[in-house]
C-alpha cells in the first residue's frame, strides 16, 4: 500500500460533536412534539364539536329517554380535557375537569343565576373559568336540530396531555442544556487535572536531575576551598558566593520535589517569609540602568497563619519575580508593591502591585494555566505551581485583581489562618 489514510479527531472537534448533536436532537425532540401537540389540539377542537353537536341533540331527549341520559353521562365521563357545558345565558349546567363537581349546582341556582353578577360560589367560579376559556379558544354554539335555535355553548380548554407535550421540548432542552454543562465541566476538570500532573511530574523530575550535580559541585567546592591558601582572599570569596548559589540550587530543588508531596505546616509569621524573599531578590534585581525597586509594606498586627515557610516562600517569590520581569519589558523603571494585611474575615492577604505594563486583557484568564507564559524561554510553570500552592494545599485563594495596560497589574494571596491539610 502507497500510503495510508489518517483520520483523527480532537477533543475539542469531540466536543463540539457532542454540543451539536445534542441542539440537533432537542430541535428534532421540539419540532415533532410541537407538530403531535397541535395534531391532539385539532383532535380536541373536532372532538368538541362533535360532543356539541350531540349534547344539543341529547339534551332536548335527556329527560324522557333513560338510554340517552346514559349514553351522554358515559360520553362526559370519557372526556380528558376541561369543559363546561352553559345554556344561551352562559350559565353552566354540567362539567367535567374544572375541580367542582355539576352536583354542587342546584337546580335552583341554575335557573336564576345572573350570569353577567353571579353570586360567590361554584356557578360564579364555573362562569369565570369559562371566560378564562373563550380567551383561548372560541366556544362551540349549540343548535337545537329541530327549530335551528341556539340552545347553549360549550367552552373547553387544554387537554393536560397537550399541555405535558408543549412543556416536553422545553424540559428536553434543559436536561440537554444541563448534560452539556456537566460534559464541559467534567472535560475542563480533566484537562485541568492532566496539565497539572504533567507540570508536578515535571517538577519533580527537575528535582532529582539536578540532585546529582548540585551534590557533585559541593564536592567540588569543598575541595577548592580545601585546596585555597589562608590569604587568598579574593578566591575564598568567589568560592563563598558559589556556596550560597549551590545552597540556592538546592533550595529550588527542594522546593520541586515538594510539589505534589504533603507540605511541612507550622503556625509562622508571614512578613519574615516576605522579607527574605524580597531581600534575596534585592541583591539581584538590575543596578545599572533600568531601576526596579521593590518597596515593602507589612503590617505588625496580623495574625500567625499555618504554612509552609518554604512554599509560601516560593509564591511571594514568583509573584515578585513576574512583576520584575513585566517592569523590564517596559521602557522605564518601576516600583513594586507587596503588602500583608489581616485578611477578610480571618487569615492574611498578601497584595503584589506593580506599575509595569501590565498584562492584556486576552491574556487575563489564562495567567495561571500550566504552561502559558509571554517570555521566550518561560516554562509557564510559576503563576500554576503559586496557584497550586496557595489553593490545594493551603485552601485560599490567589487571583488577579486588576491588571491595567500602562497603570498597574495587582495580584492578591488570601491565606486562612488555618488550612484543612
Amino acid at each position: 500500500m502507497a500510503g495510508r489514510f489518517r483520520f483523527s479527531v480532537s477533543p475539542g472537534q469531540i466536543r463540539n460533536f457532542l454540543f451539536l448533536g445534542m441542539v440537533a436532537l432537542a430541535l428534532a425532540s421540539f419540532l415533532f412534539t410541537s407538530r403531535l401537540a397541535s395534531r391532539l389540539e385539532r383532535q380536541t377542537a373536532s372532538f368538541t364539536d362533535i360532543f356539541a353537536r350531540f349534547a344539543a341533540t341529547s339534551t332536548i331527549r335527556a329527560a324522557e329517554d333513560e338510554e340517552v341520559q346514559r349514553l351522554f353521562r358515559s360520553f362526559m365521563d370519557r372526556v380528558t380535557f376541561p369543559i363546561i357545558v352553559t345554556d344561551h345565558r352562559g350559565v353552566p349546567w354540567t362539567c367535567k375537569g374544572t375541580g367542582v363537581s355539576p352536583d354542587a349546582i342546584p337546580y335552583e341556582e341554575f335557573l336564576y343565576t345572573d350570569p353577567s353578577n353571579p353570586s360567590p360560589g361554584p356557578v360564579a367560579d364555573l362562569i369565570r373559568l369559562a371566560w378564562e376559556m373563550d380567551t383561548k379558544r372560541t366556544p362551540i354554539p349549540m343548535y337545537r336540530p329541530d327549530t335551528g335555535d341556539l340552545f347553549g355553548y360549550v367552552h373547553y380548554g387544554e387537554s393536560p396531555l397537550v399541555a405535558s407535550l408543549r412543556l416536553m421540548p422545553i424540559i428536553q432542552i434543559a436536561i440537554g442544556a444541563l448534560l452539556v454543562a456537566v460534559a464541559y465541566i467534567g472535560i475542563r476538570s480533566v484537562r485541568q487535572s492532566e496539565k497539572r500532573s504533567i507540570w508536578v511530574g515535571m517538577a519533580k523530575e527537575t528535582a532529582h536531575q539536578l540532585g546529582t550535580p548540585i551534590s557533585s559541585m559541593m564536592g567540588w567546592v569543598d575541595l577548592l576551598e580545601a585546596e585555597t591558601e589562608p590569604g587568598d582572599d579574593s578566591r575564598r570569596s568567589t568560592l563563598k558566593e558559589m556556596r550560597a548559589d549551590l545552597e540556592r540550587l538546592t533550595q529550588i530543588a527542594s522546593r520541586f520535589e515538594r510539589v505534589g508531596s504533603v507540605p511541612a505546616f507550622r503556625l509562622l509569621d508571614v512578613n519574615p517569609v516576605i522579607s527574605q524573599v524580597v531581600l534575596y531578590l534585592r541583591r539581584r534585581l538590575p543596578s545599572r540602568g533600568r531601576r526596579v525597586e521593590i518597596i515593602e509594606q507589612l503590617e505588625a498586627e496580623i495574625p500567625r497563619i499555618h504554612s509552609d515557610p518554604e512554599l509560601l516562600a516560593w509564591t511571594v517569590e514568583n509573584l515578585l519575580k513576574n512583576a520584575a520581569d513585566a517592569i523590564l519589558k517596559g521602557k522605564g523603571d518601576g516600583r513594586i508593591y507587596v503588602r500583608s494585611s489581616p485578611g477578610n474575615p480571618n487569615g492574611v492577604r498578601i497584595v503584589v502591585e506593580d506599575d509595569g505594563p501590565g498584562i492584556p486583557e486576552s491574556d487575563q484568564n489564562r495567567v495561571f494555566d500550566p504552561g502559558f507564559t509571554t517570555k521566550a524561554r518561560g516554562w509557564g510553570l510559576g503563576l500554576a505551581l503559586a496557584r497550586r500552592i496557595v489553593e490545594d494545599y493551603h485552601h485560599g485563594r490567589i487571583r488577579l485583581l486588576r491588571s491595567t495596560p500602562g497603570v498597574r497589574t495587582v495580584f492578591a494571596v488570601d491565606l486562612p489562618e488555618r488550612s484543612a491539610h
